[in-house]
């Protein structure tokens, strides 16, 4: 069956994806030009920024740059480089939630937000959680290093978030096991089993009420955008601690007024009845919200199109691209060069 698997041609994934690869690929001693050759990939892609490539030659140059460079732990690589990429966003999350609990009803999409490769997925089972990965395609199609790379992902940003260490206490993978296990028991610890029905790892129940840590990235032209944007509403307490659910809610993928209401343990009549008192709804609040957070979100450079996107609860790019003309009569890419 799975050679009879058809990648969908309108599955993308972020180039800056390719890219991390690639930088791994230099350092196992694979060239980009060898790494590249015969794998479908342009380099104009890897030039432009937040361009979404199609994913067929993201799953050949990993198994170009595993074959040349004779390592099959690239995956576990390239996840580390990609967490790296990404803390500047980490750092945002973990301002605006308190504990591992809240912070993972976002996790899911963040390790989805580079692209159409798979779904990530939070399930409780007995006393541990499961953070399991559901590729779109078969490891016949992919190999091992997709899995590898989400997991490693994963595993780097809970070992990150929390005040106390979160031990993995199992990880297990659909794909066989590989003759050398060092890097994966360097990442994952010595339980590891293989051949299994999905990818996941497991950390114990109790983790979900660990303290975050509350970091300020000091490089970045704004410390805290949420925080900056919150000082400057006066005012109206209800207001404001509306805003901050929308916040907590939007990055989930999932927000909704439903959502919102119960987070605020009120009933969407009397959501909708308190606006209304204030000569508003809750579609204009979320709107707004989202217009001044992307101007805030642009004007620290370090913070890619896709996360912002992300970050204020768009499905892609193209879509806060459309909502974004709407406000300021350009693109958020405009909007950047421009400011």
């Amino acid at each position: 069956m799975n050679q009879d698997f058809q990648l969908d041609p309108n599955w993308q994934i972020s180039a800056k994806q390719a890219k991390h690869i690639l930088q791994v690929g230099e350092r196992l001693g694979v060239t980009q030009e060898e790494a590249i050759l015969g794998c479908g990939i342009e380099k104009k892609w890897l030039e432009m920024p937040d361009y979404q490539m199609p994913v067929a030659p993201l799953y050949a140059l990993n198994k170009q740059i595993a074959s040349l460079s004779g390592n099959e732990d690239l995956g576990l690589f390239v996840g580390r480089a990609a967490y790296l990429n990404m803390v500047n966003l980490l750092l945002y999350l973990s301002s605006i939630c308190t504990s591992l609990r809240q912070w993972l009803n976002m996790m899911s999409s963040v390790l989805e937000l580079q692209g159409d490769l798979g779904k990530a997925v939070i399930v409780r089972e007995g006393g541990q959680l499961r953070s399991e990965w559901r590729p779109l395609v078969p490891v016949s199609i992919s190999g091992r290093y997709t899995i590898d790379m989400v997991l490693s992902t994963a595993n780097s940003i809970l070992n990150s978030i929390c005040l106390q260490p979160i031990t993995i206490a199992k990880a297990q993978f659909t794909y066989s096991q590989p003759r050398d296990l060092t890097v994966l028991k360097q990442c994952f610890g010595e339980n590891l089993t293989f051949d299994q029905p999905y990818s996941a790892l497991y950390f114990e129940m109790e983790s979900l009420d660990f303290k975050l840590i509350q970091a300020v990235n000091e490089t970045s032209e704004i410390s805290n955008p949420w925080q900056e944007y919150m000082a400057s509403m006066a005012g109206d307490s209800f207001l404001r601690v509306l805003r901050q659910s929308i916040i907590c809610e939007l990055p989930t993928g999932g927000m909704t007024i439903d959502s919102v209401a119960q987070d605020l343990g009120v009933s969407r009549r009397t959501l909708q009845r308190r606006l209304s008192d204030r000569d508003t709804n809750f579609q204009h609040i979320v709107q707004d919200l989202r217009h001044q957070m992307a101007l805030r979100f642009l004007a620290d450079k370090s913070m890619g199109v896709t996360s912002i996107a992300f970050l204020l609860g768009y499905g892609d790019s193209s879509s806060f691209s459309t909502a974004f003309k709407s406000w300021q009569g350009c693109s958020p890419s405009e909007y950047r060069v421009a400011a």
